[in-house]
């Protein structure tokens, strides 16, 4: 292995999930990240502290975002077959009121996709009293974030990557990450780009509650379930007018509603953009705008639609969160090797940080194979698996494998 050092700028999401695939390839790796991903957990602006972790391709778009979504869910099943923490697998619908202009590209990328009839006595959930227009089902994979991130963050730690605490200035990696020592530099921190491309930050503001001991949903067939469910503009939307889903993932002791996908930029600490909308009054909420929205409207959903109902008074938090998007609101995903370090960008996945870390780290590693040439495998765990320097089907197998014994220990 080289003596050369790997630095990954980010402790996120992408950034911890690369250092660990670039550590299982044989890479000498060291993170540096501004905030620190157990202690600024409550931090809005570190976005892996606030996912709702399903395995879906949601506000986001890339060229290449058929070839991470089908890697990704090739390491999430692996891990899922392997018993890694925090990964389930369920019935999830998605549900639209007014017509779709399109289909989302991810349609048939989803496993068990399966078109539902809207006409007829077919198990939808939905609001009461509103149309549909369209509605399927399929079988997804789903991370219990506090679970899956606590596992992520101990396989590091077996990894022995070391993690620095500081604020790095992306226009100036050239400068803190000298050649001599380093051999790469990769970017992969959501906040700090805008210092590269020299415009504002673009987000996305999303919203989320938890629910202590949240019910179990099940369809008629006694599955369980999750949804994301798009009400009419008139109901739920942004003063711009786009209409907002809302949704509830399982987790094991709680339960994620949800939420908003709100497109803008922070300036000076000013949210400049768009904001939300709705046309229900919940005049008697004892929560405020827009937690009351999200909270009623899944309420109302959940006990039109299924034997079970939530309470007010069972909520544990109510999170807002912002994700990161790159330029032009899309995935920068490019190889700088014009440098006498060479860099790596990697960020901007938005809403999909969680549904595409590891087939964004995935390619991640071949880019660092094309650069630096396949290293030398690590030998320091014992564990640790020969694994291909390709991309080739074995590879999430053999990584779930061995992270799912190293988590055993």
């Amino acid at each position: 292995m080289s003596l050369k050092k790997i630095a990954i700028v980010g402790a996120g999401i992408t950034g911890l999930t690369t250092a660990i695939l670039l550590r299982l390839s044989g890479y000498n790796v060291e993170v540096f990240s501004r905030e620190h991903p157990v202690i600024d957990h409550k931090n809005p602006f570190f976005a892996s502290s606030f996912p709702a972790a399903s395995i879906l391709p949601h506000s986001f778009k890339s060229p290449i975002s058929k070839k991470l979504f089908l890697s990704s869910t090739l390491f999430y099943h692996q891990l899922f077959e392997h018993n890694f923490p925090g990964i389930h697998r369920q019935i999830h619908y998605e549900v639209f009121s007014e017509v779709l202009q399109s289909n989302p590209t991810y349609l048939p990328w989803l496993p068990g996709y399966t078109e539902i009839p809207v006409t007829g006595r077919y198990f939808i959930p939905h609001l009461p009293n509103n149309p549909l227009s369209r509605a399927w089902k399929s079988s997804m994979f789903f991370v219990d974030w506090p679970i899956y991130w606590k596992a992520l963050l101990s396989t590091f730690d077996a990894l022995e990557i070391p993690l620095a605490i500081e604020t790095i200035d992306l226009s100036q990696i050239d400068s803190r990450f000298a050649s001599s020592e380093y051999s790469l530099a990769i970017l992969a921190s959501g906040s700090g780009f805008e210092e590269i491309h020299n415009k504002p930050l673009s987000l996305l503001k999303g919203h989320l509650i938890e629910i202590s001991n949240g019910p179990t949903l099940r369809n008629p067939d006694g599955e369980l379930f999750s949804y994301n469910y798009t009400p009419p503009a008139k109901v739920y939307s942004t003063l711009n007018g786009k209409a907002q889903d809302i949704y509830s993932y399982p987790r094991s002791d709680s339960m994620i509603l949800g939420g908003s996908r709100i497109a803008g930029h922070l300036i000076e600490g000013e949210w400049i953009g768009d904001d939300l909308l709705t046309g229900y009054n919940f005049i008697e909420s004892i929560l405020d705008w827009p937690f009351a929205a999200i909270f009623e409207l899944n309420k109302i959903l959940i006990e039109h639609s299924t034997n079970a109902t939530i309470d007010a008074f069972q909520i544990k938090s109510q999170l807002l969160g912002y994700r990161y998007l790159g330029p032009n609101s899309s995935l920068c995903f490019k190889v700088d090797s014009s440098r006498d370090l060479p860099h790596i960008h990697a960020y901007g996945l938005g809403g999909a940080g969680v549904t595409l870390s590891w087939g964004l780290a995935n390619e991640i590693v071949t880019k660092a194979n094309e650069l630096l040439g396949t290293p030398q495998i690590n030998r320091t765990h014992t564990l640790s698996p020969s694994i291909p320097s390709d991309s080739s089907i074995e590879k999430p197998e053999m990584i779930a494998s061995y992270l799912a014994k190293l988590n055993s220990l």
